[in-house]
């Protein structure tokens, strides 16, 4: 019974999807819509294939790029949750701080970036941490603040070490909220890394939409679009299933 219902709704949603390419494709059709503005599915897949290793190679570089900004953004999170749970002071100066570093666009921090740190991965690293660790902190203190107060007041009754508090109480409790932010964090640090790849790098998903939609090649641009989705959705979903696999108890919900 468990398996069924995981199977049942992954087919639910792959046909979801392939009634959505279908009349997608006899919209574009019987309507003759310019490629320029929404090229069929069949162009956009026959452009997949003719240029398979350039859009796998592109895919492959973004999806490390993100993943490297993802985990170093979320440790950074986590660590200044710590910080901030255990010393309000601590996060009265540097929430604000926080809070404004991800309220600038990131159109305007890419180049920023590309000037301070050049061209190359590490700018796109960078940014795709600066997009991921707002998220984490949040969650993290919040989670860290959720234990009930009679909850903490046995364990002071219990005279527990504070290392234990965190192990048995805290720490379990800000879990729901760490993963609520892993599945927020996960597919922007694939936006931000293509972001960045438009002014620091020559190749990359990001890259790879701009040039083809400078050259006119719009069912590659389109290609280079359905791979960046493809790319967000399965980080979507490697975030749920290792929340599920972490987090065995039932969760309350608001």
């Amino acid at each position: 019974m468990t398996l069924i219902r995981p199977l049942g709704s992954l087919l639910r949603d792959a046909g979801a999807v392939i009634v959505f390419v279908i009349l997608w494709q006899l919209i574009t059709v019987v309507f003759a819509v310019p490629a320029f503005l929404v090229p069929a599915p069949s162009a956009i897949a026959a452009a997949l294939i003719a240029n398979v290793g350039r859009v796998g190679g592109a895919l492959w570089q973004t999806g490390a790029e993100a993943a490297l900004g993802f985990v170093g953004g979320n440790l950074l999170g986590l660590a200044l949750a710590l910080l901030f749970a255990r010393s309000r002071a601590l996060e009265r100066v540097g929430l604000p701080v926080a809070i404004a570093l991800r309220s600038v666009p990131l159109i305007a921090i890419a180049p920023l970036l590309t000037i301070i740190l050049g061209f190359g991965p590490v700018t796109i690293i960078v940014m795709a941490v600066l997009i991921s660790f707002f998220p984490a902190l949040v969650g993290g203190a919040s989670g860290l603040r959720a234990p009930s107060a009679p909850a903490l007041d046995l364990m002071r009754v219990l005279d527990a070490p504070e290392r234990v508090r965190y192990a048995r109480l805290r720490i379990p409790a800000a879990l729901p909220f760490v993963f609520a932010a892993f599945k927020v964090t996960a597919p922007a640090s694939v936006l931000a890394a293509m972001v960045a790849e438009w002014t620091a790098a020559n190749s990359g998903l990001g890259y790879l939409i701009i040039d083809a939609g400078e050259q006119y090649r719009f069912p590659l641009m389109w290609a280079g679009i359905v791979a960046a989705t493809a790319l967000a959705v399965a980080a979507f979903i490697a975030a749920s299933m290792l929340e599920r696999r972490v987090i065995s108890w039932p969760v309350e919900s608001a």
